[in-house]
C-alpha cells in the first residue's frame, strides 16, 4: 500500500516535526517520544492482527466459493419446462 499525502498534509507533518525539534522542554519531548513509541507498538500489532484476520476471511470466502462450485448440480427441468418442451 502506498501512502500519497497531499501537499497540505506533508506541510502540516513537517511543521509539527520542526516544532518538536525546536522545543526547549526536553522532559516533555522525552515523554511524548515514549508515548508515541508505545502507541506505535500497539498500532503495529493491531494492523498485523487485522491483516491476518482479513486474509483468513478471504480464504474462507474462496473455500465457500469453491465448495459452492463443486456442489452445483444441474437442476431438473421444472414442470412447465418439460410441458413446453413436448412437441
Amino acid at each position: 500500500m502506498i501512502i500519497s499525502p497531499s501537499l497540505e498534509e506533508e506541510f502540516s507533518l513537517e511543521k509539527d516535526a520542526k516544532a518538536i525539534m525546536e522545543d526547549d522542554q526536553h522532559d516533555q519531548i522525552a515523554e511524548l517520544c515514549a508515548q508515541l513509541s508505545k502507541q506505535n507498538w500497539y498500532q503495529q500489532r493491531i494492523i498485523k492482527q487485522a491483516t491476518a484476520h482479513i486474509l483468513e476471511l478471504e480464504a474462507k470466502i474462496e473455500c465457500y466459493d469453491f465448495l459452492d462450485e463443486l456442489t452445483k448440480k444441474e437442476k431438473p427441468p421444472s414442470f412447465w419446462q418439460r410441458f413446453l418442451k413436448r412437441d
